[in-house]
């Protein structure tokens, strides 16, 4: 295997345990809110929070999807060498 192929690896690795403290991260400060957090809010706070929650927690997956499909397309309209 070549240098730049253990490269590749490794960046691999450490974007998987970035992605993976993220996710720890964000699921302990959802797991804060809501156990604890919610209910100090003022009414007008919680309903916007959740908004922007829910906006968050629908369009990541999709703008995720999106950003895919624009590189897949890419990818398969460039010119073979």
């Amino acid at each position: 295997m070549s240098r730049q192929g253990d490269d590749m690896d490794r960046s691999n690795v450490g974007a998987a345990l970035g992605a993976l403290a993220l996710t720890a991260l964000s699921t302990a400060a959802i797991v804060w809110l809501i156990n604890s957090g919610w209910s100090r809010l003022p009414p007008w706070l919680a309903i916007i929070a959740f908004i922007l929650l829910a906006v968050f927690v629908i369009g990541s997956p999709i703008y995720a999807l999106a950003r895919w499909a624009e590189r897949r397309l890419a990818q398969q309209q460039a010119p073979r060498r």
